[in-house]
């Protein structure tokens, strides 16, 4: 059960909150096999071992591996485990609202090449100023295996000016690559969160956060994610001028009210 006085509470403070066991072992191992399917379509073998699997089709056609996280959003498996009518309601509450929009389930997948992982950011490019980030590991989440990293207490600054451009200089694989200033998120202490499998992250927007990497060479993170848009803060509905979602950069995100 989800108390949610207790839960607004934890994000309201720290930025997030954690929902322990919200997707239990015999779900995550549901999941896990509806993933290990796709993959077993693209590339039929004997392989049983999601992780293992991966790897397997990641060898064979990085393309068709591309393809199988492309489409793993539109899952119904998937949809359906995470848009339970507690979380939903929950969500409303948070928000004071009744009207709550799928921003896209997803899942992110950081493998031993490590370079999927973004820099520090914030949950820009919404239908809504604010949302919640839902995040929930299927295997555990460490030093060996990677997690979501936590800027504490930096939700109480608003939101800072994002950029897509690595500043670094190297060429990413996504053109969308956002990212705040080194000086802005080094005013926070940064922490490696360590979440069981089946664990929900229900984390405010304004959070900073980022990933860290995975150790151990032989293991894959998989995550899943969504975020849930209130009705609440949405140019698109205010403004006939505006786009869907609010853009990444350019945008002063402080200043958008309803």
């Amino acid at each position: 059960m989800i108390d949610n006085i207790k839960l607004k509470k934890n994000i309201d403070d720290n930025g997030y909150a954690l929902i322990e066991n919200y997707f239990n072992q015999e779900l995550l191992n549901e999941l896990k096999n509806s993933l290990l399917e796709v993959l077993n379509y693209i590339h039929p073998s004997d392989e049983t071992d999601l992780q293992n699997k991966y790897y397997e089709v990641k060898k064979f056609n990085p393309q068709l591996k591309a393809n199988w996280y492309d489409i793993a959003p539109y899952n119904i498996d998937m949809t359906q485990a995470i848009h339970t009518p507690e979380l939903i309601n929950f969500v409303k509450f948070f928000f004071d609202t009744k009207v709550i929009f799928s921003g896209r389930a997803a899942i992110h997948v950081h493998d031993n090449d490590n370079d999927k992982l973004l820099l520090p950011h914030q949950e820009t490019n919404q239908f809504a100023r604010d949302c919640l980030l839902f995040w929930i590991p299927l295997w555990d989440t460490n030093k060996n295996n990677g997690g979501l990293t936590i800027y504490e207490k930096s939700h109480y600054n608003g939101y800072f000016d994002h950029k897509l451009e690595d500043p670094s200089g190297k060429k990413k694989w996504t053109q969308k690559y956002t990212n705040i200033g080194e000086k802005d998120y080094k005013k926070f202490n940064k922490k490696n969160l360590e979440i069981k499998a089946g664990t929900a992250v229900l984390a405010h927007s304004s959070l900073v956060h980022c990933g860290y990497p995975l150790q151990d060479k032989k293991t894959v993170r998989i995550t899943i994610t969504e975020r849930f848009n209130p009705l609440k803060r949405i140019p698109y509905l205010k403004d006939p001028e505006k786009p869907m979602k609010i853009p990444y950069v350019g945008t002063d995100y402080n200043i958008i009210e309803d």
